[in-house]
């Protein structure tokens, strides 16, 4: 970092805004770790950082599918994006920066008060920030501020092109870490590109871990695409959805399918060859198969599947016998109520609107815990407890918790059609830990795969906007800016 005094940083970077576009701004930094750090935007002061935080210099930093939805999704703008960052420490180390900006990753008391920092939850705590997503400015700086417990000193033996994918590459991972392995035979990802290509190099590392015997198929429309995709470990490749055709007995063809297409209409195809679940990815900030709050489905990791036909018998095993499971709606039984209890829940019956307006309100003030589980009868209802106000990023249902639809003679359209005909459940993920990741990524470079060839192509942070136009075209997979 040369001479450059680490309590004082004032630079110029390129902003997002509301209309995706982009505007320069100037940015001062100003404090240090042991007492925290005071952000100025055009002189004006405008983000206060508790201790905790560390002062990094960007190298490089890749551009992502939520980068490019960032104006379709629910956080502040305009903002300095770029979460996928490779940075220099005030050692000249080179460190990857996670990107949830809890209380535990700053080392703060507060994460002991914190239900979801003391349970091991951080990247779900309530009070975060999240680098170059929600107010943190992002990689796409030449300074980042990051939590000291989110600094991950990369190994030397990584290059620059495979070292800058560690955060998709992480949130890969844990996507492949929440499905169950026994009995599968044929996984699918749907959507070759950014994030999909690095799911197919960590099922080939779950399925060695795991000695499983599955075939890894890939699906995309670009035969490129899915060249490297048989090069990072796919068994198989298909041309689009519909060249994949029936399974045994004209059954959908894959117990799994992982959707990462970045498209609202990618959930409706994966539903359409999944025989056991969907685990979505996407987080385009829109609606899909009539869930509005999709995205927030995967930010929080809940769980949407049909009463009944949950893997676990019959419910998720609560972490806590005070856990909550919310009954929403007049038509579902009473032995559900009891099946619920016995299971170690407390169940709250909530019939109608006004029930459910006081359960929310409780949730809102602090008076009431989030449910962990919920039983409903529709979708709407289902998008009411992740997503009930307008004006805060905060579900009724927990984070990493389940919402189960009850099978009550409703109309079987949109996601109830293949949740409640077929039993398919859908699985979310969001974030991985980097430091579980690297190991991976080590062992595949070992083994002569190279993620690297997911980036197509580099730019200057200086030619920020190029970049995404870039990142937009057809022949592009991963675009990285450099500093």
């Amino acid at each position: 970092m040369g001479d450059i005094s680490l309590n004082v940083v004032d630079f110029c970077a390129f902003e997002y805004t509301r209309d995706a576009s982009f505007q320069q701004a100037s940015y001062r930094y100003e404090g240090e770790p042991r007492t925290g750090w005071r952000i100025f935007r055009e002189g004006k002061e405008h983000l206060a950082l508790p201790a905790g935080y560390r002062l990094l210099k960007s190298i490089r930093c890749g551009i992502c599918s939520t980068d490019l939805a960032r104006h379709h999704l629910p956080y502040p703008l305009p903002q300095i994006t770029g979460h996928e960052v490779i940075a220099e420490d005030e050692s000249g180390r080179t460190a990857a920066a996670e990107i949830n900006a809890s209380h535990r990753a700053t080392g703060s008391p507060l994460a002991e008060a914190c239900p979801f920092c003391r349970e091991g939850l951080p990247t779900h705590c309530p009070d975060r920030l999240t680098l170059g997503i929600d107010r943190l400015p992002g990689g796409f700086a030449p300074w980042i501020l990051v939590p000291e417990h989110n600094v991950v000193e990369m190994p030397a033996t990584l290059d620059a092109d495979v070292s800058v994918l560690i955060e998709p590459f992480a949130a890969a991972v844990h996507a492949t870490e929440q499905i169950d392995p026994a009995g599968l035979e044929r996984v699918a990802v749907l959507g070759a590109g950014r994030l999909g290509l690095l799911i197919v190099a960590a099922l080939r590392g779950m399925r060695e871990k795991t000695g499983g015997a599955f075939s890894i198929e890939a699906i995309n429309r670009r035969k490129k695409r899915l060249e490297i995709a048989a090069a990072l470990g796919a068994d198989r490749v298909w041309e689009g959805a519909e060249a994949v055709g029936s399974g045994d007995r004209g059954s959908p063809p894959f117990d799994v399918v992982f959707e990462s297409t970045g498209s609202p209409q990618g959930l409706e195809a994966a539903l359409a060859i999944a025989s056991r679940e969907v685990h979505l990815k996407s987080t385009t900030g829109l609606a899909s198969m009539g869930l509005a709050h999709a995205t927030e489905l995967v930010v929080d990791e809940v769980a949407l599947g049909p009463l009944g036909r949950w893997p676990s018998s019959p419910f998720p095993v609560p972490s806590d016998p005070e856990q909550t499971a919310l009954i929403c709606g007049a038509h579902i039984s009473t032995e559900v109520i009891r099946d619920i209890e016995a299971a170690g829940y407390r169940a709250v019956r909530v019939p109608g609107e006004e029930e459910l307006q006081a359960f929310s309100g409780k949730v809102r003030t602090g008076v009431g815990p989030q449910a962990a589980l919920a039983v409903v009868e529709s979708i709407e209802t289902a998008d009411r407890l992740l997503r009930p106000w307008p004006d805060r990023e905060q579900g009724i249902i927990r984070p990493r918790g389940t919402i189960l639809v009850a099978d009550v003679g409703q109309p079987k359209v949109g996601l109830l059609s293949p949740m409640l005909e077929r039993g398919i459940r859908i699985g979310t993920s969001r974030c991985g830990d980097f430091r579980r990741a690297l190991p991976i990524m080590e062992r595949l470079l070992r083994e002569g795969v190279d993620l690297g060839t997911i980036v197509t192509e580099t730019l200057p942070a200086a030619e920020l906007p190029a970049a995404f136009e870039r990142a937009l075209a057809p022949g592009n997979i991963k675009v990285v800016v450099t500093h």
